[in-house]
């Protein structure tokens, strides 16, 4: 493969020469407690010491009190966004289904008055997917026509006036109407949360003051997910919703905006020509022409992107950047912010790792790495969990992972540069081409979703990629929470059972489930072929300009179950039972199906779900029962994976856990699930005795957190010098010091959202750092500033707004070289978003527009450097409801 040069280094690897030689996890048990989205329950509990830490973040201004010696710790925690219903909806008649209705919607929200007053300055405004991880650097020339985008309610006002006018509303007396009756916005509450709920009072205030009926709809994450996600819009009572997202930073993310801006992951309520919405409804005849059109553009770069039909970085990031800037014009999802709220932990918990890879302080390496003098700890958290735990399209909500995470061990990891590194897995690339001509050996196994076999590939079978990969590591030194020995057949099954949930035609598949997981479909993994006991050789159709993220790439389409987390390691024998229970229709994989049917979402920590799945156990148990696409494996390969002694204990161990500890949770994490209660609203988990694994040294680096201090003269000349200085603080810490030798990449945009400049300057050993305008400026121009090193992702770009007046002494300024994948400079001009001007008089705003101030600090991260060797593993996060 021809990989492009570009400016910037790849943080590849990491440099682990010394073994770990620390027992992880440190601590024997944690107790779990749910304050049921009581958030200030939940920080009381931790003020007076009944919880070492409560893990959702509270805005400070809510707080009133916290004990006297407690530690900080800031990461990306959430995303927020306001969800429209763009269908034409059997409900009433829905503005939101006009595009220019949608956009304006950006000069409403006022993103910078919602971090400053409902985050208390905790956050970064956004107006796109990306907010300040690497993806939002190299696509920043997508998203600069739309930076002059701030409160203007007076403008939205004409915009809205002139579309509804057009389409045959009324505006009478300061209302809207249609057909003689008010439109109404049924607006989505959520009661549960503090910020979301006073963050909708002022969308409420600001529509109505537009001269909409507005009819609230309340209701808690479970809702939620019945009435918007879990339901087709066309015909569920809601136009509008605030919503927040669990997910961290990635170095390569482009499953984000995929998620957000494109039908294809099933997350979007519209339909293009291959999606359908939410991954469930035909709705293209409610959608207007340029929706559909819109839909189809977003899901058929999606799918360059995700099948990775692209050589060079440069076309990945222009691809990146023709999603973003359609999905922002588009604004289905109107961006708000990134929140950075703080949490808090006592000084008796130690060794907290904050994660910028996960945006949660529950993740796997904290989990093994937090510590107390006793073993034992206490930790608050909102819920339990608010939608379903199951591998095939479960874990949609953060709380669910959050706990999840302590019971999983992932193949990969990553440390604050988000670049992941292999876990448990060696992994090793074979073969690579831009061009499918890598011959697929007669031997190599497929499975057919056509006809649901396992068969060999066909002749003359070419791939773009072959790589081995070694689960030694793993299988060496784990074993699952029942006891059992993880296997290879345990691998292979995954792989199975995927490609079943992708045919129309197998009794465990269904619509949701083939959207989620299209990006496995053959080609993107053609074939296998088992080398020994612990390895196998795996060829598919992906490219990257990076070989070692292509590699890993193909190792997650080979495995990509676990719904919205990397819970897809469970025994054979119980995804067999959860096979039984969805295919005799007790159970489905995913909302949109249960809600359609009637029936239960899945879920292995239920009661009634686990009595269904203990039925199959039991008769399996009692036959050997072993499934035939695993024996036509074996038979085809010649490797013997299991036999019906094995298939039987295994039924056994997984039926003695169910009976003593209730739930089926049997995974291969640092720790046991051995209770659980949504009654009770606890949950308990204890050191797994079989887990002797460590993580590389790079995921275990504490996060630094960078301050940007720079100050903007109210007028400044042309040819001007402007000075700031940047500041590190490790998070958790309270001590900081100037940061030198950070990256401060800045872009000079002009009031039509062209690029003129860039800068690329590194600090100095005080963390200062100077840009000099160009000569010959006049007018509005926006500063747009960027911090980081090649080993961080946490950027939260600041802009700043300047106003320049031409000087009578010109100096001539010097610039570096940007990144390659951007350009220094750009034509687009940002998107209209107002229709044709009709004659009829369009109604008064009672506010005045007005433009925010942006927070004056920016927030990143740096670790260690880092080598570059040829073995890696990374995972794309997908990001979770909040």
């Amino acid at each position: 493969m021809a990989i492009m040069l570009i400016s910037f280094v790849f943080p590849f690897a990491y440099n682990n020469a010394k073994a770990d030689t620390t027992q992880y996890p440190r601590l024997n048990q944690i107790t779990f407690i749910s304050y049921n989205g009581n958030d200030l329950n939940g920080i009381e509990a931790f003020t007076s010491g009944a919880i070492s830490m409560y893990t959702f973040p509270i805005p400070p201004n809510k707080i009133t009190s916290l004990p006297s010696n407690y530690s900080t710790y800031i990461m990306p925690i959430a995303f927020y966004d306001v969800l429209l219903n763009p269908l034409n909806t059997s409900f009433g008649f829905n503005p939101f289904m006009f595009q220019p209705v949608r956009y304006a919607m950006n000069y409403i929200v006022d993103r910078s008055y919602f971090v400053d007053n409902f985050l208390g300055g905790y956050g970064t405004p956004t107006y796109g997917p990306y907010a300040g991880e690497f993806e939002g650097l190299m696509t920043s020339n997508a998203s600069a026509p739309y930076i002059d985008i701030h409160y203007n309610l007076t403008y939205a006002n004409q915009t809205i006036y002139n579309t509804l006018i057009k389409h045959g509303a009324q505006y009478i007396n300061g209302k809207w109407y249609y057909n003689g009756k008010p439109i109404t916005i049924y607006f989505f509450v959520r009661t549960d949360t503090i910020v979301r709920q006073e963050y909708a009072k002022f969308l409420e205030s600001q529509l109505q003051q537009l001269g909409f009926t507005i009819q609230e709809v309340s209701g808690n994450l479970q809702k939620q997910n019945t009435v918007i996600y879990g339901s087709d819009p066309h015909n569920s009572t809601w136009n509008i919703a605030v919503e927040s997202w669990s997910g961290g930073y990635s170095y390569y993310d482009y499953g984000k905006p995929i998620e957000f801006l494109a039908p294809l992951f099933g997350a979007v309520p519209a339909t293009s020509n291959i999606s359908l919405t939410f991954g469930a409804y035909d709705d293209s005849m409610y959608e207007t022409p340029d929706l559909f059109n819109t839909m189809s553009k977003l899901d058929a770069i999606s799918l360059q992107l995700y099948f990775t039909q692209f050589n060079t970085s440069k076309q990945y990031y222009n691809l990146l950047s023709q999603l973003v800037s359609l999905g922002i014009n588009d604004s289905i999802r109107v961006f708000v912010a990134e929140s950075q709220i703080p949490i808090y932990g006592s000084s008796i918990l130690q060794g907290v790792l904050p994660s910028v890879y996960y945006g949660n302080i529950l993740n796997t390496p904290n989990y093994m790495t937090m510590s107390t003098p006793t073993g034992i700890t206490t930790i608050g958290v909102r819920y339990l969990s608010q939608g379903s735990m199951n591998p095939g399209l479960g874990f949609t909500d953060a709380y669910s992972v959050g706990l999840a995470y302590s019971l999983i061990y992932p193949l990969s990891e990553a440390g604050p540069n988000g670049y992941s590194v292999p876990t448990g897995v060696i992994l090793k690339v074979v073969n690579e081409s831009n061009v499918s001509n890598i011959p697929v050996p007669t031997d190599a196994i497929t499975f057919n979703t056509s006809t649901l076999q396992v068969q060999y590939v066909e002749p003359n079978t070419t791939a773009e990629l072959s790589i081995i990969a070694n689960f030694a590591p793993l299988m060496n030194n784990d074993k699952f929470a029942d006891n059992q020995s993880i296997t290879l057949a345990d691998i292979i099954n995954i792989y199975l059972e995927a490609q079943k949930m992708l045919s129309p035609n197998s009794s465990i598949s269904d619509p949701a489930v083939e959207s989620f997981y299209s990006f496995a479909m053959y080609p993107s993994v053609i074939g296998f072929k088992i080398i020994n006991s612990t390895t196998i050789q795996i060829w598919g159709d992906v490219r990257f300009f990076d070989p070692l993220y292509a590699a890993e790439t193909l190792l997650g389409n080979f495995l990509p179950l676990g719904g919205y987390s990397p819970a897809e390691f469970f025994p054979w024998q119980e995804y067999s039972a959860m096979n039984w229970v969805v295919s005799h229709g007790l159970a489905a994989w995913d909302k949109p199906t249960a809600t359609a049917k009637g029936i239960d979402w899945l879920s292995i920590v239920s009661p009634k779900d686990v009595g269904y799945m203990m039925q199959a156990l039991n008769n399996y148990s009692s036959t050997g029962y072993i499934p035939q696409d695993l024996m036509d494996v074996q038979k085809l390969s010649g490797f013997n994976l299991v036999n019906e002694t094995e298939a039987v204990q295994g039924y056994k161990n997984l039926i003695n856990f169910i009976n003593k500890y209730g739930n089926a949770f049997v995974s291969d994490g640092p720790f046991i699930l051995t209770s659980y209660s949504v009654t009770s609203g606890g949950a308990v988990v204890v050191r797994n005795p079989n887990f002797n694994l460590s993580l590389p040294s790079v995921v275990f680096q504490i996060p630094m957190l960078y301050t940007l201090s720079f100050q903007v003269p109210s007028i400044v000349g042309a040819g001007q010098t402007l000075t700031g200085q940047v500041l590190q603080t490790p998070d958790g810490s309270k001590v900081t010091t100037p940061a030198p030798n950070v990256i401060v990449y800045a872009q000079l945009v002009n009031s039509n959202g062209e690029v003129v400049r860039v800068y690329n300057v590194t600090t100095n050993s005080n963390g200062q750092f100077s840009f000099t305008l160009p000569p010959g400026l006049n007018g509005k121009y926006y500063l747009r500033i960027f911090t980081y090193t090649y080993q961080n992702i946490m950027m939260d770009p600041t802009v700043y707004t300047l106003l320049v007046v031409p000087s009578i002494t010109t100096t001539t300024s010097t610039t570096s070289t940007p990144p390659s994948s951007t350009t220094t400079s750009t034509t687009s001009t940002p998107p209209s978003s107002t229709t044709t001007s009709t004659t009829s008089t369009p109604p008064s705003s009672t506010t005045t527009s007005t433009t925010s101030t942006p927070p004056s600090s920016t927030v990143t991260i740096v670790v260690a450097a880092v080598v570059v060797i040829i073995v890696i593993v990374a995972a794309v996060l997908l990001i979770r409801r909040r």
